[in-house]
């Protein structure tokens, strides 16, 4: 998959596996493995088997992205971009190593850099875009790189309690995922806060009859500075818990709390109590597994008189949370029937939901993201179910269905790097707000107004409407561009626009471009321009003053 679409040569760049701890480095960064020629490539064949041990994840998301599909109808959105893999350590400077590597191998090579994130987190970072993760990333997308997240796979997991605190309490159940899971440790609890606004918790265990237990001791951000890990003793059984707080994150001033709780009875309740004299607090709860990861949510079930059951709202973790990322949700393929009828296209029920807890609306956009056909590592020891076997040099390699947000992803990273292959002058919040614009409606997604819908974002991707939005600007020359700011008024429009920043004596011309490129000079008067005999759509405007080129986009209603 990795191959062009002749299987003459392979199109990865180059490759940093984070866990070797033997090999070549990578310059400025001394740890891992670095593979920049086809047999050094050839030698490693795989990366180190890590925490997931050999798994195939990237290797399927890295086929949606840009796989050359070795002669199948599974090809990749971009299948003759370059690729650049990295294997990194789970904490967040080795991912901001991992972005920075690539993005000085991409200006080695003079090309574009779209990074592909299908992972997430809840406890990395801050759920709202204030992390050193999350200003890593604006920071480097300033720089060009587009930064393509999953939006995560909880829009089913009622996970989530947003409390409003009056001088009251809280009380919610902390369901467990199994035990049957090897690598299972027990449930973390994130909790933030409202700035200026500490809260307390405590862990209470019940018996089958709601009986009362024991508890821990009441903890509060407002003065709980050191690492807490103690347990609870009932008969032969054993509570271990840890928790950390802070009372401002230096970040976004938020209080903070993470609670860890390992319960392998299940006949036990385990109760999180909650209070606070003013405020609003929320809680996720995801499990925590041995080898440090797990991002996938367990509920909270109301308890007691006071209790509160979760939802699946502020689904969004990070990395997805960040500004200038774009976190992609996911749906159903969409696709017709023997007798031509549409079916699919709905909401993936796994499809994270926003806002965050900023009130900023996430995701962005969404993308297929149910059952979707790719490539399979050779070397994983995972299970599934073989859709297509292509061998290639004697060796037999697989295609498989898999589902999540991390297979919709890949998809919108394949679309804008054609984006980027149309224009390379785009910058990340262009390529955005291309993508927002050209977002396809219909009768799963409704009418979708901005700041767009909590699972949906602005809609569903459209490839080909985003390319050809790209390719409007390709050619133009800046220096011929009209230094004065020009705006469009009103957008979206029914019927006429007023054209504002040109000078008043000179003649101007104005061309309505649609997604499909079809050109349709419209009648200007007094900066008055008639849009009345166009369809309704998306549309790039061209507006011309003398040697004064400007381009803007305009929605007919």
């Amino acid at each position: 998959m990795f191959y062009d679409t002749l299987l003459q040569q392979t199109r990865i760049v180059a490759a940093w596996d984070q866990y070797k701890q033997a090999g070549n480095q990578p310059a400025n960064f001394p740890y891992g493995a670095e593979y920049t020629t086809v047999l050094e490539l050839l030698a490693a064949q795989s990366d180190t088997a890590n925490i997931y041990s050999y798994a195939t994840h990237g290797t399927h998301v890295a086929g949606i992205a840009g796989g050359g599909g070795a002669g199948t109808p599974y090809r990749g959105m971009a299948p003759e971009a370059g690729f650049l893999f990295a294997t990194f350590l789970v904490d967040a400077a080795s991912v901001i190593d991992a972005y920075t590597w690539m993005k000085e191998k991409a200006e080695s090579e003079n090309k574009r850099l779209v990074i592909n994130m299908s992972w997430g987190l809840y406890y990395i970072g801050n759920l709202d875009g204030t992390s050193l993760l999350s200003q890593a990333i604006d920071a480097l997308s300033a720089q060009g790189v587009v930064f393509v997240s999953s939006g995560g796979n909880n829009g089913d997991n009622n996970f989530h309690i947003q409390k409003d605190f009056d001088n009251n309490t809280m009380t919610t159940r902390v369901m467990f995922d199994s035990y049957t899971n090897p690598t299972m440790w027990g449930e973390s609890m994130t909790m933030w806060g409202e700035a200026g606004n500490a809260f307390d918790v405590k862990v209470q265990v019940y018996n089958g009859i709601n009986t009362l237990l024991a508890e821990t001791p009441m903890y509060s951000t407002s003065f709980t500075t050191n690492y807490v890990d103690s347990v609870l003793i009932i008969n032969t059984d054993t509570i271990y818990y840890n928790l950390t707080a802070e009372n401002a994150n230096p970040q976004n001033n938020r209080p903070h709390m993470r609670l860890r709780i390992k319960n392998t009875n299940t006949n036990l309740k385990i109760v999180l109590y909650a209070a606070a004299d003013t405020g609003t607090v929320h809680f996720w709860n995801l499990v925590e597994l041995t080898n440090g990861v797990g991002n996938w949510g367990l509920s909270f079930v109301s308890f007691g008189t006071s209790g509160m059951s979760g939802n699946a709202i502020n689904s969004i973790g990070e990395p997805a949370c960040t500004a200038s990322v774009i976190a992609v949700g996911a749906y159903t393929s969409g696709y017709l029937s023997s007798g031509g009828n549409p079916l699919g296209g709905t909401l993936a029920s796994f499809s994270s939901s926003g806002p965050l807890i900023t009130g900023v609306m996430k995701p962005d956009i969404s993308a297929p993201g149910v059952n979707v056909i790719s490539s399979m590592s050779s070397f994983t020891d995972a299970s599934y179910s073989t859709f297509e076997t292509v061998t290639f040099n004697g060796t037999d390699y697989d295609f498989a269905k898999l589902s999540g947000t991390s297979m919709s992803s890949p998809c919108v990273a394949g679309i804008v790097a054609l984006m980027l292959d149309a224009n390379p002058a785009l910058t990340p919040a262009q390529i955005k707000t291309i993508l927002q614009t050209t977002a396809r409606e219909d009768a799963n997604t409704g009418d979708i107004v901005p700041p767009g819908h909590p699972r949906w974002g602005y809609g569903k991707v459209n490839a080909y409407a985003a390319v050809v939005m790209a390719l409007q600007m390709v050619g133009v020359d800046e220096s011929n561009l009209n230094k004065t700011e020009v705006i469009i008024y009103p957008n979206p429009t029914n019927e006429v626009v007023y054209v504002y920043g040109m000078e008043e004596h000179e003649t101007i011309v104005v061309t309505a471009i649609s997604m499909d490129g079809k050109k349709t000079n419209l009648q200007v008067e007094n900066h008055k321009v008639n849009c009345a005999a166009l369809a309704a759509g998306v549309y790039v405007l061209e507006v011309i003053s003398g040697t004064s080129n400007s381009y803007l986009r305009m929605v007919k209603q």
